[in-house]
């Protein structure tokens, strides 16, 4: 299961990567500062704050040793995920169904001509 976090983190470049690093450190002081003080409103946020850094620090590893074994990762390109398919809701049926309004139309249809045909009978 794709991460999208660290796809994000995949499409930036080395040195777009240390700053998010920098950054993520910078987060993890003022929380830091915030829970001294008995500021802090969310106390996941420290959690997701190292986890970030963890997860940018695992993707400079893995082009470090990508390098140094020959084969320099380059940062992907960024992924676009449509949040909405398309809408396939007659995907499933086949070309020559009828729809519901279409058999009630064509019963019609019959129930008058049949109604039609005993009148000329009689």
């Amino acid at each position: 299961m794709p991460n999208p976090l660290a796809d994000e983190a995949r499409t930036m470049t080395d040195a777009e990567l240390g700053d998010a690093v920098n950054e993520a450190y910078r987060e993890i002081f003022n929380l830091q500062f915030q829970k001294g003080t008995r500021q802090l409103q969310n106390p996941m946020a420290m959690r997701s704050a190292r986890r970030q850094i963890a997860r940018l620090r695992t993707i400079l590893r893995e082009r470090q040793l990508a390098a140094a074994a020959g084969t320099p990762l380059e940062p992907l390109a960024p992924v676009v995920i449509d949040p909405q398919p398309e809408d396939d809701s007659d995907a499933g049926a086949p070309d020559n169904a009828e729809t519901a309004d279409e058999l009630d139309l064509a019963d019609e249809a019959t129930t008058e001509a049949s109604d039609d045909a005993e009148e000329e009978k009689d």
